[in-house]
Protein backbone atom coordinates (compact mmCIF):
# COMPACT_ATOMS: atom_id res chain seq x y z
CA UNK A 1 0.00 0.00 0.00
CA UNK A 2 1.66 3.57 -0.65
CA UNK A 3 1.79 6.61 0.87
CA UNK A 4 -1.22 8.14 -1.18
CA UNK A 5 -3.06 5.47 -0.93
CA UNK A 6 -2.98 5.46 2.81
CA UNK A 7 -3.38 9.20 2.54
CA UNK A 8 -6.49 9.52 -0.06
CA UNK A 9 -7.85 5.95 0.06
CA UNK A 10 -8.74 3.44 -2.44
CA UNK A 11 -9.94 5.99 -5.56
CA UNK A 12 -6.20 7.88 -4.99
CA UNK A 13 -5.65 7.01 -8.85
CA UNK A 14 -8.38 8.80 -9.77
CA UNK A 15 -7.54 11.87 -7.60
CA UNK A 16 -4.19 11.92 -9.17
CA UNK A 17 -5.49 11.20 -12.94
CA UNK A 18 -8.24 14.06 -12.19
CA UNK A 19 -5.19 16.57 -10.98
CA UNK A 20 -3.15 15.97 -13.79
CA UNK A 21 -6.29 16.45 -16.26
CA UNK A 22 -6.94 20.27 -14.55
CA UNK A 23 -3.20 21.04 -14.49
CA UNK A 24 -3.36 20.11 -18.19
CA UNK A 25 -6.14 22.70 -18.85
CA UNK A 26 -4.53 25.52 -16.52
CA UNK A 27 -1.24 25.52 -18.75
CA UNK A 28 -3.13 25.28 -21.97
CA UNK A 29 -5.34 28.16 -20.79
CA UNK A 30 -2.65 29.74 -19.86
CA UNK A 31 -0.81 29.89 -22.73
CA UNK A 32 -3.94 30.75 -24.50
CA UNK A 33 -4.31 33.78 -22.84
CA UNK A 34 -2.76 36.97 -24.08
CA UNK A 35 -3.78 40.55 -24.78
CA UNK A 36 -6.54 40.01 -27.46
CA UNK A 37 -7.97 37.21 -25.46
CA UNK A 38 -11.22 35.95 -26.71
CA UNK A 39 -14.12 33.43 -24.84
CA UNK A 40 -13.32 31.38 -27.63
CA UNK A 41 -9.87 31.05 -27.14
CA UNK A 42 -10.19 29.50 -23.51
CA UNK A 43 -13.26 27.70 -24.17
CA UNK A 44 -12.05 24.21 -24.40
CA UNK A 45 -9.07 24.78 -21.83
CA UNK A 46 -11.92 25.54 -19.25
CA UNK A 47 -13.65 22.39 -20.54
CA UNK A 48 -10.56 20.37 -19.61
CA UNK A 49 -9.78 21.78 -16.32
CA UNK A 50 -13.88 21.31 -15.27
CA UNK A 51 -13.14 17.73 -16.15
CA UNK A 52 -10.01 17.17 -14.57
CA UNK A 53 -12.22 18.69 -11.33
CA UNK A 54 -15.05 16.22 -11.79
CA UNK A 55 -12.84 13.75 -11.62
CA UNK A 56 -10.56 14.74 -8.97
CA UNK A 57 -14.14 15.20 -6.89
CA UNK A 58 -15.66 11.56 -8.13
CA UNK A 59 -12.35 9.95 -6.91
CA UNK A 60 -12.90 11.75 -2.69
CA UNK A 61 -16.35 10.46 -2.70
CA UNK A 62 -16.69 7.52 -4.62
CA UNK A 63 -13.31 6.21 -4.70
CA UNK A 64 -13.29 4.24 -1.38
CA UNK A 65 -15.59 1.11 0.07
CA UNK A 66 -16.05 2.84 3.04
CA UNK A 67 -20.01 3.99 3.44
CA UNK A 68 -19.44 7.29 5.50
CA UNK A 69 -17.16 8.10 2.46
CA UNK A 70 -20.24 8.57 0.04
CA UNK A 71 -21.80 11.75 -0.74
CA UNK A 72 -25.37 10.95 -0.35
CA UNK A 73 -26.61 13.80 1.63
CA UNK A 74 -28.22 15.97 -1.40
CA UNK A 75 -29.76 12.51 -2.23
CA UNK A 76 -31.57 11.90 1.39
CA UNK A 77 -31.85 15.74 1.87
CA UNK A 78 -34.37 15.16 -1.52
CA UNK A 79 -35.91 12.57 -0.14
CA UNK A 80 -36.56 14.03 2.75
CA UNK A 81 -38.01 16.96 1.37
CA UNK A 82 -40.04 14.68 -1.35
CA UNK A 83 -41.74 12.66 1.81
CA UNK A 84 -42.75 16.26 3.31
CA UNK A 85 -44.68 17.66 0.15
CA UNK A 86 -46.42 14.26 0.63
CA UNK A 87 -47.25 14.36 3.81
CA UNK A 88 -48.43 18.53 3.04
CA UNK A 89 -49.98 17.44 -0.04
CA UNK A 90 -52.57 14.61 1.76
CA UNK A 91 -53.06 16.89 4.23
CA UNK A 92 -54.27 19.82 1.90
CA UNK A 93 -56.45 16.94 -0.22
CA UNK A 94 -58.11 15.90 2.94
CA UNK A 95 -56.17 12.44 3.32
CA UNK A 96 -55.03 12.80 6.92
CA UNK A 97 -54.06 9.69 8.14
CA UNK A 98 -53.66 9.16 11.86
CA UNK A 99 -50.69 7.33 11.31
CA UNK A 100 -48.86 9.88 9.34
CA UNK A 101 -45.59 11.27 10.43
CA UNK A 102 -45.87 14.77 12.07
Amino acid sequence: MSDLEEKLGAGYQQIVIGLIIFAIGAIWGGMSAGEGMKAEMVYWPAVTMLSGAMITLLGTTFGTDDSEDRSNDLQDSLNELTDMFNILQERLMGNNNDDSEE
